[in-house]
């Protein structure tokens, strides 16, 4: 099957000159609902790392047992520089820690009733959402990055090259350990299901708790908007699952359910290549290893 080299970037990005507050002109609902997925990403990240994790001792495939080894050093460098960047965007967006709350409370108990190749399943549908979110970013780089705070331009185009060069890794290794046959698959279609709601379920309560938690600060403030514009200013700028799925390619979603699916059969590689000509020498500077998964 088809794979690109998994490289083993070395990153510290300079978040504490970046503006956190306002990093990308011109479209700030995506900006925020970006944000809020950063709040997301170190709890999953962490539980995707402790997934394959379960299962290293068992991969006899010398090929894959390195590939999944590079898939743990790269979320782990993820939930690094995301908890990085994190502190910063929480000096102005303080609900992000209530947005890490929700995800490391659901991931958690996943790891406590869920067992092992349950857990393994999650992993690949969250990684199938997080390679369809890089590829719809990867597509539109060039703007992207002219539109952004160069620091979170580089941290998100370096996160979504990443994502689309393991995001075959936790998959091979389920049809690898777990299996390939009808029960293997209706498994995964099953976790696919589940998780796909409770990833929705799971935003949609957090966006609606950041609107509330900042509308009860404002009554709190005596700040309440009060004209048509200024209640028009107030809502612009609110992570919406709208806005989150405008361009989201519910084809390639929807892949995931056939039998023969694999993620490589969606062939994007290209795009690595592109974002290889604006950051050649990215991840090259001395840096001390990602840290173990917690």
């Amino acid at each position: 099957m088809f794979s690109v080299p998994i490289i083993r970037r070395r990153v510290k990005i300079d978040f504490e000159h970046a503006r956190a507050g306002d990093w990308m002109a011109g479209n700030k609902d995506y900006e925020n609902v970006l944000n809020a997925i950063s709040f997301l990403f170190p709890a999953g990240e962490t539980y995707f790392c402790h997934s394959l994790q379960n299962y290293m001792a068992r991969i006899t495939d010398p090929k894959l047992k390195e590939q999944a080894r590079e898939f743990i050093y790269q979320e782990a460098m993820h939930t690094k520089e995301h908890m990085r960047s994190n502190r910063e965007l929480m000096k102005t967006f303080p609900h992000g820690a209530e947005m890490d709350r929700i995800a490391r409370g659901l991931l958690n108990f996943s790891r406590a009733v869920n067992p092992k190749p349950t857990q393994l399943a999650t992993t690949c549908a969250l990684e199938h959402f997080t390679a369809l979110f890089a590829d719809t970013l990867l597509r539109q780089q060039d703007g992207f990055r002219a539109s952004s705070d160069p620091a979170f331009a580089a941290l998100w185009l370096w996160h979504a090259v990443e994502e689309t060069e393991h995001k075959a890794v936790a998959f091979d290794v389920y049809q690898h350990c777990v299996g390939k046959g009808p029960i293997a698959y209706l498994h995964r279609v099953i976790i696919m299901g589940s998780v796909s709601l409770m990833f929705l379920g799971g935003l949609a309560f957090g966006f609606t708790m950041i609107k509330w938690k900042e509308a009860r600060d404002r009554r709190k403030s005596g700040t309440t908007p009060a004209t048509p514009a200024e209640k028009a200013a107030a809502k612009a700028g609110k992570p919406t699952l709208r806005e989150l799925f405008k361009a989201f390619p519910a084809r390639l979603y929807f892949d995931y359910y056939r039998p023969s699916f694999h993620p490589w059969n969606h062939q994007n590689a290209y795009l690595i290549d592109k974002w290889r000509e604006a950051y050649a020498t990215f991840g090259d500077a001395p840096e001390d290893p990602a840290p173990a998964a917690a």
